[in-house]
């Protein structure tokens, strides 16, 4: 089958077998899909927003002794809300009688952002661990910080959900661009450009 695609730029970049890029799915998985996907001969993904740095550390020791191929660590760049004390309980308010009906205890729901973005932290990680392949998802890497990462020789892939934002990323080096438009369903996180662009993929 891998032999059959015409198309190899993709397998050659990141050292795969199938062209087929797992979409990192924080609070949704672990490292056993990673590895599963690595081994099928994928690029497997392990989402790290919602991890700290030493749940990270637990889980690329998992990848590790279960895969020697290839395998992608993936993080956030969005802008951190501003917590709104009034703003939380108003919609806390509305959405009560749902969560009662549906049996979910509204205050086990916490207040403040569960998934943090790429900071300093995230990037000293990167540094130490030597990861192969790097991805962001959900805004543009700072700029200093993906100039840290590109120098540790990752291979860099990020989304772009409009045509300004490919050619920052390509402008900085990127070596893959993931053109993500308004057919994600919303799951776009939108930086640059004009709403509803679309970019071409590299």
């Amino acid at each position: 089958m891998a032999e059959d695609w015409p198309d190899r730029r993709i397998t050659d970049l990141f050292g795969i077998e199938l062209p087929i890029l797992q979409a990192p799915m924080a609070g949704a998985q672990g490292s056993a899909l990673t590895v599963a996907v690595s081994n099928a001969g994928g690029l497997g993904a392990l989402p790290c927003a919602m991890l700290s740095v030493e749940q990270v550390r637990a889980e690329l020791s998992a990848i590790r002794k279960a895969t020697l191929r290839p395998f992608a660590l993936n993080f956030f760049c969005h802008r951190p809300p501003v917590f709104d004390a009034e703003r939380d309980t108003e919609w806390r308010a509305r959405m009560a009688p749902y969560y009662a009906e549906m049996g979910i205890d509204l205050a086990a729901i916490p207040a403040a952002a569960s998934r943090r973005p790429f900071d300093e932290a995230a990037c000293d990680l990167v540094e130490q661990i030597g990861s192969t392949v790097v991805s962001f998802h959900f805004g543009l890497p700072e700029e200093r910080l993906l100039e840290r990462v590109r120098a540790t020789g990752a291979k860099v892939v990020s989304s772009a959900t409009t045509v300004s934002e490919a050619r920052w990323l390509e402008e900085r080096g990127c070596d893959a661009i993931i053109a993500q438009g308004a057919e994600a369903g919303g799951h776009r996180g939108r930086v640059r450009g004009r709403r509803g662009a679309t970019a071409s993929a590299r």
